[in-house]
């Protein structure tokens, strides 16, 4: 019996778990963001590619509901993944969480088509609402970078 037919006959409501693929080239990067991710009750790793073209395979495989991407990856960049993502599945949201500076690549990962930019730095909590945010069709990036694309939008780059 499927998780729907089990809440249902347990009274519960269905409610649908978002499924994540997680693309990043390291082992325990990639376990341990699973971990974190599995431990939420609305939120589902349902995969994982350490490589590009492993990414775009594993999207047409599982259909994930949003892809959680490192921008650094072996052979393709995550920027160039994100471009090629875009054209192959338009509408799969795609994060970037990524220990490179964000003032260097938020805006290049936001024109290639994420919706979202977030540092590994950054506090368990902040990622998984990211990785929300985004799968809602909201963009998300720190205040400083939405402060800095906001006043590049009126002219007065800081």
């Amino acid at each position: 019996m499927n998780d729907d037919a089990t809440n249902i006959q347990n009274g519960n409501r269905s409610t649908h778990t978002t499924r994540v693929l997680i693309v990043d080239d390291h082992p325990i990067v990639r376990e341990g963001l699973s971990q974190l991710i599995n431990a939420e009750a609305d939120l589902n790793v349902c995969g994982e590619a350490e490589e590009a073209q492993e990414a775009i395979d594993r999207i047409k495989e599982l259909q994930p509901d949003i892809a959680v991407i490192d921008v650094s990856l072996k052979g393709v960049s995550g920027i160039e993944l994100i471009h090629s993502l875009k054209s192959l599945y338009p509408e799969l949201p795609v994060l970037v969480l990524s220990m490179h500076d964000e003032t260097m690549y938020a805006e290049r990962a936001l024109r290639a088509g994420a919706r979202g930019y977030i540092m590994k730095q950054e506090a368990t909590d902040l990622v998984m609402e990211a990785s929300r945010k985004v799968h809602r069709g909201e963009i998300y990036v720190s205040a400083m970078i939405k402060t800095r694309l906001l006043a590049g939008l009126v002219g007065g780059r800081p």
